[in-house]
């Protein structure tokens, strides 16, 4: 009878030791299945924010130095400024969340790309505010100049036809680029962009504007060229 309860005894506590094992092993395997996926691409994500929260810091400091001849400048700067915020919350609610699938994670991730646009829309557009503004500068410069020359030239027929030609260029450029604080067409366009997820109507006119800003930037250059001119007619 003893040696029965014994070898029962032994029995029931091998089996109970093999399905507590059983368990055991079956919780780990449940384990394993919960685990956290997309884990490796997590700093990939973060590293990408975090430049992105840096460029738009830098675009905000820019567009801080500047003067604001059109009054854009505060308006870009609040939009960069909420930019950064967002993806600084979706970066900190990425790296926080246990994604059960590589599916779930890319829905959070690929917001960041596409939702706020840093280097395709954001650099472009705060570059063309910032060129708007000097460009604006200049021509304030330079129409100061042809208003004096416009007191000096007289009867100096050369003078007068260069200063002409001055205030010739001097109306092109305000003609796209705008008469301050009304900004021109193209520049106004650009001031209004915001992320598409179509962007082919922001390149569009991002385009528009830096072709414009170029000829006005070519006009200027011409203005002073003719303003200078016009000071050598009359001390000719």
């Amino acid at each position: 009878m003893n040696r029965r309860m014994t070898r029962l005894g032994t029995v029931v506590a091998v089996v109970a030791s093999t399905t507590f094992g059983m368990s055991v092993a079956a919780g780990a395997l449940g384990g394993a299945s919960q685990q956290c996926k997309a884990v490796d691409a997590k700093p990939v994500v973060h590293a990408a924010a975090a430049r992105r929260e840096a460029t738009l810091a830098t675009l905000v400091a820019k567009l801080q130095a500047r003067k604001d001849p059109f009054g854009m400048n505060g308006a870009q700067i609040a939009a960069l400024q909420s930019a950064s915020t967002a993806i600084s919350a979706l970066d900190a609610k990425i790296q926080s969340t246990c994604y059960p699938t590589r599916a779930a994670f890319h829905a959070d991730a690929s917001t960041l790309y596409t939702n706020y646009r840093v280097y395709w829309l954001r650099v472009p557009q705060s570059h063309a505010i910032e060129a708007a503004d000097h460009l604006s500068e200049a021509r304030t410069k330079l129409g100061k100049v042809a208003t004096k020359l416009g007191t000096l030239v007289g009867n100096n027929a050369q003078a007068k036809i260069d200063l002409d030609a001055m205030n010739t260029a001097l109306g092109s450029v305000d003609a796209m680029l705008g008469v301050a604080p009304t900004p021109g067409p193209s520049i106004a366009a650009v001031r209004d962009l915001a992320p598409a997820a179509d962007m082919t109507a922001d390149d569009a006119a991002l385009q528009t504007a830096h072709t414009d800003l170029v000829a006005i930037r070519q006009n200027l250059e011409q203005a002073r060229a003719d303003g200078q001119k016009a000071i050598s007619d009359l001390q000719g």
